[in-house]
This record gives C-alpha cells, structure tokens and sequence, in this order.
C-alpha cells in the first residue's frame, strides 16, 4: 500500500469514528431530554466531534499539500500549516502562505479551484468549515455552552390524506380553517375532530448560546461536510 492510500485510509477512520460519536452525543442528548439539562457528557461529546472533524481537515489538507502541491514549489514551508477557512482572497491567500504555496492559482490552477471551493467566501456553506474550528479551538476557554429549548408543535391530518403543521410562533385569527376544520382563536386548536386528527408535541433541542445553532444538527452537518472536504481534495 502506497503512503497517500494509507494516509487517506487513516482518514477514512478518522470520519468513521466521528460518526460514532454522533451517534453517542444523540444517546447523551436523549438522556439530557428527561434531566431536562445538558449534561457535561454531552457537552464533551460535541467537543470530541469538532474537534475530529477539524483535525480531519487539517490532516486531508496536509495529504493534499503533500501528494499534490508540494510538486509546482521551489520552497517548501519548514511545518505545515492548517486547512484554510478564508472570509476573503486576502485571507485565502495567506493562509497557503503557511505552505509556502500563496501563488497556487498561478501554479496549479486546477489544485487551486479545488481547495478554494471549500473556501467560506466562495459559497456560504463552507462558513461551517470556519465555525467547526471555531467552536473546536474552545478547548483552551471552556466547552462551547448549550441551552435546552421546547417548541411545541400542532399537527393536523385529515382522513383522506394531507397534513398541516405549524409551531408556536404561528398565531391564527378568526375565520381560519385547517383541513376544513376552523381554528378557535382563543385555543388556536381546532374547533372539532371530525374527520381529522390532531397531534400536539413538544419538540425539544440543545443550542449553542452564542448563535442559537442546533448543537446535534451542527455536529451532524460537520461531519458531512467533513466528508466533502475529503472527497474534493483527495479522491
């Protein structure tokens, strides 16, 4: 087996036990649901999971610059550096200074399109590359805090197929029907049942205090895009 196979074989682990820990942190959440706090459990959990899928960045960025960058340089860097999380060329570009390769697009327009693609100022889906190392480097001030959150939600179906939801935001005034049935502005329910079902939940879940971000949702996406960054760069 060649180094660049067993390097992104490592990786591949790496994306796999990320996966494991999600599926930990939502066993730790379930729990947290009937406690009715975030446990210190489930606040580690979302740490480990950002912090491996940073580290898988920065590792799939050290594999890229080495099998594929490295060639087109005069100089090399003495380290490596980190994956670039850029807001603007400036940053971009300084960034793969760290590689010694800031003239990439020059060098190696091909490799250069490849990595600025996952860049946060080429599309606003990879602002969660930056956010990930954000929320990861808070290991040196304390876990990213969480706060629990219930939202009740109303759901009306009718016999014949069909179904409406709407959450607590959601006010209704008079003269408002669902599936045919009028909504009682003093309950914002339905008036009656006939011919429809009504199910009314609470729909609870774990923020991050500093942007509201669903914790869970985050550390599932950070996977995901994890695994985009992986399969851009070194397949």
């Amino acid at each position: 087996m060649n180094p660049k196979t067993e390097q992104i074989d490592l990786i591949e682990s790496m994306l796999t036990r990320a996966n494991m820990l999600v599926s930990e942190l939502e066993q730790a959440y379930h729990h947290d649901l009937e406690a009715k706090k975030v446990s210190d459990e489930a606040r580690n959990l979302t740490h480990e999971v950002l912090e491996k899928c940073s580290n898988i960045l920065d590792q799939t960025m050290t594999v890229f610059f080495e099998h594929e960058i490295k060639q087109y340089l005069t100089e090399l860097p003495k380290r490596g550096g980190y994956f670039p999380t850029a807001k603007d060329e400036k940053s971009y570009r300084s960034s793969l200074g760290q590689w010694k390769a800031s003239q990439l697009a020059m060098l190696a327009p091909m490799l250069d399109a490849k990595l600025r693609s996952l860049q946060p100022f080429a599309d606003p889906k990879n602002v969660i590359f930056s956010r990930m190392r954000d929320l990861a480097n808070r290991k040196h001030t304390g876990l990213a805090p969480q706060k629990r959150s219930e939202d009740r939600r109303v759901n009306v179906a009718s016999a014949g197929g069909g179904s409406v939801t709407w959450g607590q935001g959601v006010t209704f005034g008079s003269g408002v029907s669902v599936m045919g049935v009028p909504i009682d502005p003093r309950t914002q329910m339905p008036a009656h049942t006939q011919g429809i079902s009504v199910k009314v939940e609470k729909w609870i879940s774990f923020h991050f205090d500093d942007n509201g971000d669903d914790a869970l949702s985050f550390c599932q996406e950070s996977v995901r895009a994890a695994r985009r960054a992986v399969e851009t760069l070194l397949k």
